[in-house]
This record gives C-alpha cells, sequence and structure tokens, in this order.
C-alpha cells in the first residue's frame, strides 16, 4: 500500500511540474503578446485608478515608463470627463464587469492629447483590490482620415451645390441618394423628403415611366446616356425641357450600383429656339408675300399703264371732238381706277408691315350689331337678313378696326353674291377651341366651287362669279387682317347651297 501510495504521490508531482511549465510557457507568451501588442494594455486599481502595470506600447505613445508605477493614475491620462459620462461608465462595469468601446481623450506626458479607442474588463480581486484591465487603441490616423474625408466630402458638396447643373445619384431601384442643391430647387423640397424617393413620387406617370426605363437601359447595358433632350413634367403640369446625361456608377466590385445623373435645363434655350423658328417662318413667309405683292403691283401698274398709253395715243390721232371726249372720259376713269388700285396697295401694305398691333378685348355681338346698323339700307335694299347668335358678353382680342373691316367685308360678300332664287340669310354664331374664339359666317348664297378655285381663293384679285361688283379685293386684305392677329381661316362651301367661313381670333397670343 505504501508502494502504490507513493507511486501516486509521485504522479501527481510530475503532472504538476509539468502544469508549472506549462503555465510559465504560456505566461512567457502572453508577456511577449502583451509587450508586443500595437495596442496599450493598461492594469488599473478599479477603486482608485491607480495605474498598476502597462505594456511597452503604452510607453511609446505616452512617454510614461515603469517608474512612473506608483504616482500615476488613470485620471491623469486622461482628458477632464463629465461626471455623467464617468458614473455611466462605472455603472456600465459594475452591471456587465466591462465597458467600451467608446472614444476617448488621452493626455500624454508631454501635455499633447491625442484620441484612443478605449473598451476594459474587470478581472476580479488581488489582496482585496479589484482590478480593470483596460485596451487603448491610438486612433489618431483614422481620426484624421475621416477628418480629410469629411473636408473632401464638404468640398465635393460644395462643388456640385454651385454647379449649374441638376446633380444626382440614383440606386438600382432608381431611388435617389444624394443630389445638390439645384435639383431640390427645381423640385422644390428640402433633401430629406428627397433622399429615398424616386421619379414617381416627383413627376407624373409618363415623365418618371420614361426616366425609369432609361435608368433601367443604362445600369443594364453598362452603357452612358450622353446628352439627350429629356422632357419632365412634375405633377403640378409644369414641363421643363433638361439636356441629360446618366453614367453608370460602378463599385470596387466591379459591379453597378446605381448611377449618376447631370441635367441641364434648357428651357430657356427651347423657348428661343422655337421664338427663332417662328421669327424664320414668319420671316419667309413675308418675303413670300412680298414676291407675290410684286409681282401684284408690277401686273397691275403695267396694265393701268399700257391703257392710259392706249388712250392717249387715241387722244393724239383722234380729230374728232366728240370721240375725244369720250377718250378724255375714259382717260378719268382709269385715273380713277388707278387711284383705287394703289388705295387697295395701300392698305394692304399698312396690314403687312404694322407689327404693332393694339389688341383689344371687343364684344362680338355689339360689333356686329354695329355692321348691320351701318347696313341698315343695304341690306333692306336687298331684302337680306342677319342672325346673331353670338352670345352678348362674349369678347375676342382682336384690333377693333380689323374685327369691324372683317365683319363688314364677309357680310357684304355673303349679299352681294347672294343666290337669287332665294332671299339671302346670314348667320353669326360662335365658339371656343383652345386658345382661339371660332366666328362661324353662314350663308345661303352661291357658293364656291372649292375644288376649282380653293387655292386662290384669297389671292389678290381674284373673282369667282360674274359679278359686276366684284374686285377681289376684299377676301385678300381680310385675310390679311386676321393673320396680322395671328389668327386664322377657314372655308366650307357647296355650289348652289352657300358657304361658311371660319375665322379664328387667337385669345392667347
Amino acid at each position: 500500500g505504501n508502494i502504490f501510495s507513493l507511486l501516486a504521490e509521485g504522479r501527481m508531482i510530475k503532472e504538476m511540474v509539468a502544469a508549472r511549465r506549462k503555465l510559465k510557457e504560456s505566461e512567457k507568451k502572453f508577456r511577449a503578446l502583451y509587450e508586443l501588442s500595437p495596442t496599450s494594455y493598461i492594469l488599473s486599481d478599479f477603486e482608485t485608478g491607480e495605474i498598476l502595470d502597462f505594456n511597452s506600447s503604452f510607453e511609446k505613445t505616452t512617454g510614461y515608463t515603469k517608474e512612473h508605477l506608483g504616482k500615476l493614475k488613470v485620471q491623469d491620462i486622461l482628458m477632464t470627463v463629465s461626471k455623467t459620462q464617468l458614473h455611466r461608465i462605472k455603472k456600465e462595469i459594475e452591471s456587465t464587469s466591462t465597458f467600451g468601446p467608446e472614444e476617448q481623450e488621452y493626455i500624454k506626458k508631454d501635455g499633447t492629447q491625442f484620441p484612443v479607442l478605449v473598451s476594459g474588463s474587470l478581472v476580479g480581486n488581488k489582496k482585496g483590490r479589484k482590478l480593470l484591465w483596460s485596451t487603448a487603441q491610438d486612433i489618431s490616423e483614422s481620426k484624421l482620415t475621416e477628418a480629410q474625408l469629411r473636408e473632401e466630402k464638404q468640398l465635393l458638396k460644395t462643388l456640385i451645390d454651385n454647379l449649374p447643373l441638376n446633380v444626382f445619384i440614383k440606386d438600382l431601384e432608381s431611388r435617389k441618394i444624394l443630389v445638390n442643391k439645384a435639383e431640390l430647387d427645381y423640385v422644390g423640397l428640402k433633401e430629406s423628403d428627397v433622399i429615398g424617393k424616386n421619379d414617381f413620387d416627383f413627376y407624373d406617370k409618363k415623365s418618371a415611366q420614361v426616366s425609369r426605363e432609361e435608368d433601367l437601359e443604362v445600369i443594364n447595358s453598362r452603357k452612358p446616356m450622353l446628352r439627350k433632350e429629356t422632357m419632365s413634367v412634375k405633377k403640378d403640369g409644369t414641363a421643363t425641357s433638361f439636356l441629360s446625361s446618366k453614367i453608370p456608377l460602378v463599385g470596387s466590385d466591379n459591379k453597378v450600383k446605381g448611377l449618376i445623373g447631370i441635367s441641364l435645363d434648357i428651357s430657356d434655350l427651347k423657348r428661343k429656339e422655337d421664338e427663332l423658328h417662328d421669327l424664320i417662318n414668319v420671316t419667309s413667309i413675308q418675303n413670300k408675300k412680298l414676291v407675290n405683292f410684286a409681282h401684284i403691283v408690277s401686273h397691275n401698274l403695267r396694265s393701268h399703264t399700257a391703257n392710259f398709253s392706249m388712250l392717249l395715243d387715241f387722244l393724239v390721232s383722234e380729230t374728232d371732238a366728240e370721240e375725244k371726249n369720250r377718250i378724255i372720259k375714259m382717260l378719268m376713269e382709269a385715273s380713277d381706277n388707278l387711284l383705287e388700285t394703289l388705295e387697295n396697295l395701300n392698305e394692304v401694305v399698312a396690314i403687312s408691315t404694322n407689327i404693332n398691333l393694339d389688341k383689344k378685348p371687343v364684344c362680338l355681338f355689339e360689333k356686329i350689331q354695329n355692321v348691320e346698323k351701318n347696313l341698315t339700307a343695304y341690306l333692306k335694299n336687298h331684302n337680306a337678313v342677319i342672325i346673331n347668335d353670338v352670345e352678348e358678353d362674349l369678347e375676342v382680342k382682336a384690333v377693333p378696326a380689323y374685327a369691324e373691316s372683317i365683319l363688314m367685308n364677309f357680310i357684304t360678300n355673303a349679299i352681294k353674291y347672294r343666290n337669287p332664287m332665294r332671299k339671302p340669310v346670314v348667320r353669326l354664331t360662335a365658339e371656343a377651341d383652345g386658345d382661339y374664339t371660332v366666328l362661324s359666317i353662314k350663308d345661303n348664297g352661291l357658293g364656291i366651287d372649292l375644288e376649282e378655285h380653293g387655292s386662290k381663293l384669297f389671292g389678290m384679285y381674284k373673282t369667282f362669279h360674274e359679278n359686276p361688283d366684284a374686285r377681289g379685293i376684299g377676301l385678300y386684305i381680310t385675310k390679311n387682317q386676321v393673320e396680322a392677329m395671328n389668327g386664322k381661316i377657314t372655308v366650307d362651301s357647296e355650289v348652289g347651297k352657300g358657304t361658311t367661313f371660319k375665322i379664328y381670333f387667337n385669345d392667347k397670343n
């Protein structure tokens, strides 16, 4: 029994020696890690804050050495921490035996400060003392990097906020994750009301759908969309023309994360472009009118001068006194005709060159009544009836003198070219049609063969009936007056039944 007891004791001693050896080896390894670690380790008294030990990293970081042990406290290396923060940390340790990680400011031996990320753990009692192991990682470089990134981000934001362009970044679902000031000003909202929203939240369904399809094309194809003219219509109906570019946003893993959008508001440019096109069109039309007018003047004056020349030749060679008087009478009539032609041409020139027309609200019903009163004898003489079905309070924007002239021309024409088989009736009605008020003047006269005469209906000195009073100038002047007010005329006619003229008064422009 003694032998077995001795053997057991020997085995136990051997195991204890082996365990101590392993413990020493572990302690050596821990000490090596402890000393070589780039993180500062601090052992302190939890109650008093006295620092009992620290590693070489702490020495290098703070400038304190082992000689300061026994005199150095945690409070000496900490920047002033509020009582609330200290109370919170103490409560956390007492509750969980750990605290952190959290940012604090340490003070070096030379008085300089630096930021650290601190965490700690309560490791138990030693001779009646609560010990606290703390780790402190110097985060000066990361804080400096963060500050630089913040500064660069602010510089970038300042740059894009001051660009005269709408700049935005969208994710794969077309939600906006970054917008600049111009984009916010355009949608009229704060950044917090825009981030995370897509185009369907700001624009009408059609505009938003077009934008989404463009986004998907850029994202899926990984190809940019550059300088494309687009139209955005807000939910309030406001339309804006943009010159837009969308570029795929590719991450470091070479996957598309979304897109970058850049838009330039070209609405003013488009308006100026449209105005230029309108001006070119007007100039072209005016040039055509000028050429046509020159041909008409040349033809008419040549006809009058030829007539004068012939009559004067007859007068010079004529010996009979009675015949001379007849030729003189013909010369006087030719002179009157020339004056009438010149007056007509002057009126056409006045209409074509007057660019400062003063359009005013004109009560159409009252204007028709005035024309009817001025034509009382003429209407009575031809047993004509005027039916004024225009609303009494209806107003159109027109040059008052032009409005009266237009009504006078169409009403007198309706009676002049009446059907001899029936009493002339002229009916006037009006209705709204978009930006126009449309006046319809319908008669039951002879009618016009539009297939034959439609293309030259409003030409100067064009007549279509064997009427001795026809001069072929009224419709030409009327059309010029209507077009000078940015209006237009249409006609519908059937031979033997009558004609309807529609005059479009432009109420907007």
